[in-house]
């Protein structure tokens, strides 16, 4: 990141157009980075443009030449969260071949989804139940998934009857939906009724 780098003298100077739109992305990403932190810790309404601004290094000012409000910050940060959701998805679930390590929050499935992600994901879905902009986020990113999966399905199971497919990858993604908002804050979970659930599951899934 360019923290050293003054905004005035930069945008003054005799640059590229490119180098300009360079600069700008990396002062949003240096924003959004910070916000992840400040989100993760506090939650989209607990944080504050303070906690921002000491997090990311930049001054109130400085942000605002990139995000004209909060309410931006937060929604290109979801929009990010929800991106990399889909693409961990689509890198590790197709290689399951069991339900076991995709219902078990402690599994090397899901260490792939740090705690500050898995922490980020949750306040997510929270907001998308009072934010109609976020559900929209959400379903074209789970649109994309939805697709890609297909694909990716289709090239592992040649033979397995469309629509059977497609009911599989919606049940593999409500697992992993419902192990993220379960799992993840509910330490209490009876391990032994989990190793059955898995059976079953596994065995409808998989078998």
């Amino acid at each position: 990141m360019m923290t050293g780098i003054n905004d005035k003298l930069f945008f003054g100077a005799n640059v590229s157009h490119s180098e300009h739109d360079d600069f700008l992305l990396q002062r949003q990403q240096q924003v959004i980075s910070a916000a992840k932190v400040c989100f993760s810790r506090s939650g989209f309404h607990g944080a504050s443009m303070a906690d921002i601004s000491r997090e990311s290094a930049l001054g109130a000012g400085q942000i605002y030449r990139y995000f004209s409000s909060k309410e931006l910050i937060v929604m290109e940060t979801i929009k990010s969260i929800a991106q990399n959701w889909r693409l961990f998805l689509i890198q590790h679930l197709p290689a399951q071949q069991s339900t076991q390590d995709i219902i078990n929050a402690d599994s090397p499935f899901w260490q792939h989804w740090p705690s500050q992600d898995r922490k980020l994901l949750l306040e997510m879905y929270s907001e998308a139940s009072r934010n109609e902009s976020v559900r929209t986020i959400l379903a074209q990113q789970e649109q994309l998934l939805l697709a890609e999966l297909a694909a990716i399905f289709r090239a592992q199971q040649p033979d397995i009857d469309p629509t059977q497919r497609a009911n599989r990858i919606q049940f593999l993604l409500l697992l992993v939906d419902g192990v993220a908002c379960r799992a993840f804050v509910d330490s209490d979970l009876d391990q032994r009724e989990m190793q059955r659930v898995n059976g079953v599951l596994s065995q409808h899934l998989f078998g």
